[in-house]
């Protein structure tokens, strides 16, 4: 099917270690000049060389074009590891009557308990609700009862909260409809809210999981899709979808694209319940890789936003610099990095479809370099 993500392509996913450093120039002074493209470091021939690379022109630079001292490269004098935000998981799934058929309920139950009991798994945090249920339904469609989830946000690493998890599978029965669009706008509203708590230094997702098409409340998909775009826009929320036998795939990938993942999975009845778990393996090494903390200057010292920048080794090639765009909303084909709040940032995030990119080359080296005029995309 157009779109369908293989199985190829999640066992990477879920396979995939990246190398991340942190690097910074001119220690004494974080604002020092001699950058790409010399001062001022933005302009100039070459300071911006927008030549595609193998993966494509996805906010990608040389790192050595323009001025002196190699680029963003011949600044760097110390290096430290980077530090991975923490990530909170907003799991919806859908429990209508359908998920009764071909042992899907069984399925999903099987390969949640797998995810939430996996050691690789224990530096997630994860909150879950099921939908419809309790006035989270066709009816009420009532969004701020859809944002409750039925298991509070926890690390999979306390074996308490990962049972949490499983027994509220158990406590649970396949019956009612699909009001998609109240389940997921309650879903990105605990995320918005969620993010707005933690001010920038955790990452959130949502994860929808379901068997069908929506039906009971708002049954627009352009109007759910919206939902996800308006996270990601408003928040940096990103929202995966999972679409399992019975589901339309392009409902899927619409609310995929909304929520800036690019694409739906769809899970079919030959292997569902290693399919999902695949899914949810991929889900998290996506969630994971892609966003790391602020840089900490050394005492005494500050550290410039404005000269920070991001460079991307690929196995076997040179470093290459990632522009800088100006939020989530700026996020496109072209790719790149932004920060939470450019005034004050306190994480560093890719762009979707760099992140996808990085991401499949399990060699790669994320480096973020300090004292050098940021590159923007």
């Amino acid at each position: 099917m157009p779109g369908q993500r293989s199985l190829q392509s999640l066992s990477s996913f879920a396979s995939l270690a990246l190398a991340a450093t942190l690097v910074a120039c001119a220690p004494p002074n974080y604002g020092a000049e001699g950058d790409a493209g010399g001062s001022g470091g933005s302009s100039g021939a070459g300071a911006h060389d927008t030549t595609s690379t193998a993966t494509g022109d996805l906010g990608f630079h040389p790192s050595g074009s323009g001025g002196s001292g190699g680029g963003v490269q011949g600044c760097a004098a110390s290096s430290q590891e980077a530090t991975s935000i923490p990530v909170n998981m907003f799991v919806m799934v859908d429990k209508s009557g359908s998920m009764k058929d071909n042992g899907k309920w069984t399925n999903a139950k099987a390969a949640f308990t797998s995810f939430f009991q996996d050691p690789a798994a224990g530096s997630l945090r994860v909150a879950m609700r099921f939908f419809p249920d309790s006035g989270c339904d066709g009816t009420a469609c009532d969004v701020d009862v859809c944002s409750q989830p039925a298991v509070d946000v926890g690390a999979l690493s306390d074996a308490a909260h990962a049972q949490a998890l499983v027994d509220a599978f158990a406590a649970h029965d396949p019956s009612g409809g699909t009001p998609m669009s109240a389940a997921l706008g309650g879903a990105e509203k605990w995320a918005t809210d969620y993010t707005a708590k933690v001010m920038g230094t955790e990452k959130v997702v949502v994860v929808l999981v379901t068997d069908g098409e929506p039906n009971g409340c708002d049954d627009s998909v352009d109007h759910i899709a919206k939902e996800a775009s308006d996270a990601f826009t408003g928040a940096g929320v990103m929202t995966f979808a999972v679409g399992l036998a019975g589901s339309n795939q392009g409902t899927m990938d619409k609310i995929a694209v909304g929520g800036h993942t690019t694409q739906g999975f769809f899970i079919g009845n030959g292997n569902a319940k290693a399919d999902l778990l695949a899914a949810l393996k991929a889900i998290q090494q996506s969630s994971l890789g892609c966003a790391y903390a602020m840089p900490v200057a050394d005492a005494g010292q500050t550290v410039d936003p404005t000269r920070v920048n991001v460079t991307f080794t690929p196995s076997g090639g040179a470093a290459e610099t990632l522009g800088q765009v100006s939020g989530a909303a700026a996020c496109s084909a072209a790719g790149g990095w932004y920060y939470d709040d450019p005034a004050k940032p306190a994480t560093i995030t890719l762009c979707p479809t760099t992140c996808q990119t990085v991401q499949a080359d399990m060699g790669a080296k994320m480096q973020i370099v300090l004292g050098c005029t940021t590159h923007p995309a």
